[in-house]
């Protein structure tokens, strides 16, 4: 892991099991391994899980939108780095990049971060944020995507694809569903003969609400764009009346 003031890159493998059946580098593997640098990186800075536990306190990602400019795949070696933009309203912004191994881009992301009360399960306010630590180390002026991650527009008239139980395999030590484990339920919602056909553009997650081991999730798709170039599919997950996440996903087609 290479370490300086604003940012931090390790390198990392693509792995058999980070891959999908067209052998691309899965969007829930890219969401493991930037949930793993952006802890490191703030514990190295002294704000992370360890620092902020001590007061029951956790991050919890909010939202975050991802762009693909190319698409790695099995056993490429790749670059990560991420570093931190401070502070917008409740939110800790914080970015991230995959560099091939030419050095370009392949994949980059803006994500929002809130800081949770692992007691009463609520957003705190934190004096992290306006800590010596926190303040140094930003990195405002560095966008990896220009646009900030802001909230997605309620579709109307979805349509019901299937129900999730969250099971054991989806709860990390949070006591919670982990944030990556909502792209797997909607990749899952997809289709093997989808998956075939399509590469991933872009995709943007709401994270609402926490999920808990037996919780009964509906997931709802609607697909609000398609032509020759690709499709724009929006999902939902309802726990009864309350949407859990909302994301949008953007496809191209596979070239034949």
């Amino acid at each position: 892991m290479e370490m300086t003031k604003n940012s931090c890159s390790r390198e990392i493998v693509v792995g058999w099991h980070d891959c999908d059946i067209k052998g691309d580098f899965r969007p829930y593997a890219f969401l493991n391994h930037t949930q793993e640098i952006a802890g490191e990186h703030a514990n190295i800075l002294g704000f992370g899980y360890n620092d902020l536990i001590k007061e029951n306190h956790v991050w919890v990602l909010s939202r975050i939108m991802v762009r693909y400019l190319t698409h790695p795949g099995w056993c490429d070696r790749l670059t990560l780095k991420t570093w931190h933009k401070g502070m917008l309203s409740l939110f800790g912004l914080r970015d991230f990049v995959i560099y091939d191994e030419s050095g370009q881009r392949a994949i980059v992301a803006t994500s929002s971060w809130l800081i949770m009360n692992t007691q009463t399960r609520k957003i705190d306010r934190s004096t992290v944020f306006s800590s010596a630590a926190y303040m140094e180390s930003t990195n405002r002026d560095n966008n990896a995507i220009e646009e900030p991650c802001g909230r997605i527009k309620r579709i109307p008239e979805m349509e019901y694809v299937r129900t999730h139980t969250v099971l054991c395999s989806d709860i990390d030590f949070l006591g919670h569903t982990n944030n990556a484990k909502y792209i797997e339920w909607i990749t899952d919602s997809l289709g093997l003969q989808f998956l075939k056909e399509h590469r991933i553009a872009e995709f943007q997650v709401n994270f609402n609400a926490e999920t808990r081991f037996g919780d009964k999730i509906d997931i709802y798709k609607k697909e609000t764009a398609s032509s020759q170039t690709g499709c724009t599919l929006y999902f939902e997950g309802r726990r009864g009346e309350e949407t859990v996440f909302e994301s949008r996903f953007s496809f191209t087609p596979c070239l034949p």
